[in-house]
């Protein structure tokens, strides 16, 4: 009993210890003395590099979702002897006007998402070793004191305390490092041949990029582009043309998107977490004796 008691007491000041020298932030000022590069700002360079690559890809999208509605609205006169009439022969671009809608609407998700795990790996930078680690050491220690099943709800609240600051601190920066490293072989060959692709789109009123040029900015400068050209009717047709390469991109970039934003991110945190829980459950001691 003695023995149990000294080695409570020994955890209990060891927990303690810990705390104090996590909530003093010394663990963050080693890490950021020892390491060049913290797993947090090697997570967040990755995410604004991806966050970069989505705001242009939105941008491009929503350029082309406006030339193609501009496309739609235009008007072509014409007539026969007595008979004459004004038809819309855009409307046939309706349907990869919404695709492309679709899609605008898709990499606004993701910018969306991207910044917001921004963010998270900030915060989790900020507060994961200076105020979780802290409080799930702090519950833990006081389980050990604490008898039959209110012991082990402060242990269960500690360990889940623990998990947090470890995926915070380490398991969002690891998530977003395995999911480039997997996406670098699996999606980014698609996003790269989809995006070639969408910037290859030539419209009537965009310039080389992909993107709205500035004097192209409205509709009105969209419609003047039109008024320019020498055949409207061709315009539209090669815009037809190409519907079916701009779709194929359009597709290929949401699947890629939808892979690389949030399939991989949370399967790849599942897993972590899943780790995390095992050994950080196996490590923490439980009450013995009275």
């Amino acid at each position: 009993m003695l023995e149990s008691l000294r080695s409570r007491l020994g955890t209990t000041l060891l927990f303690l210890a810990v705390a104090v020298v996590a909530w003093l932030g010394l663990f963050d000022r080693a890490e950021r003395a020892l390491l060049p590069t913290t797993p947090a700002q090697a997570g967040q360079e990755r995410l604004e590099a991806n966050l970069t690559r989505a705001a242009a890809l939105f941008g491009t999208a929503r350029a082309l979702n406006a030339v193609i509605s501009v496309l739609q609205s235009t008007e072509v006169t014409g007539g026969v002897v007595v008979a004459q009439g004004t038809v819309s022969p855009g409307q046939a671009l309706d349907p990869l006007n919404d695709l492309v809608e679709r899609f605008s609407s898709v990499m606004l998700t993701a910018t969306v998402a991207l910044t917001g795990s921004v963010l998270l790996v900030q915060a989790g930078d900020l507060y994961g070793f200076a105020v979780l680690l802290p409080a799930g050491l702090v519950l833990a220690a006081a389980a050990l004191w604490l008898p039959g099943s209110a012991g082990a709800a402060m242990r269960r609240a500690g360990l889940i305390l623990l998990l947090a600051a470890a995926i915070a601190k380490l398991g969002l920066p690891a998530t977003v490092m395995a999911t480039e490293a997997v996406a670098e072989r699996l999606v980014d060959p698609l996003l790269e041949s989809g995006d070639a692709r969408l910037r290859a789109i030539r419209l009537p009123g965009l310039d080389s990029t992909g993107a709205a040029g500035e004097e192209t900015g409205e509709t009105g400068g969209m419609l003047e582009t039109l008024r320019q050209a020498n055949d409207i009717p061709a315009q539209i047709n090669r815009a037809v043309a190409g519907a079916a390469s701009l779709a194929d991109a359009v597709v290929d970039l949401t699947v890629a998107y939808a892979i690389k934003i949030v399939v991989l991110p949370l399967l790849t945190l599942w897993l972590i977490a899943r780790l995390a829980e095992v050994l950080i459950g196996g490590l923490l001691p439980r009450r013995q004796g009275p």
